[in-house]
């Protein structure tokens, strides 16, 4: 039998605690961790969390090289943002 050391356990912590959190985190890894984690949520807070999915969602159905870039520029499209606390 083989013995593991506590020490040689990684224990993984999740950063996910909103919802806004969970959404950044499936953006950023759907993208290969290309684009900055703050800078998904800073986005999602100034835009809006339905903006930021939608747009999301429609770079993932786009039939286009570079995904990134769609995402980026659709990031920057002025958009009517309804946020409701």
């Amino acid at each position: 039998m083989e013995r593991i050391l506590l020490k040689e356990l990684k224990i993984k912590k999740s950063r996910v605690f909103t919802r806004e959190q969970e959404l950044a985190d499936q953006i950023y890894f759907y993208f290969g961790k290309k684009i900055n984690f703050p800078l998904i949520i800073k986005s999602i807070k100034n835009k809006g969390y339905q903006a930021i999915f939608e747009a999301w969602q429609e770079v993932k159905k786009a039939d286009c090289q570079d995904k990134i870039k769609l995402f980026m520029w659709k990031l920057g499209q002025n958009k009517v943002i309804f946020q409701y606390k």
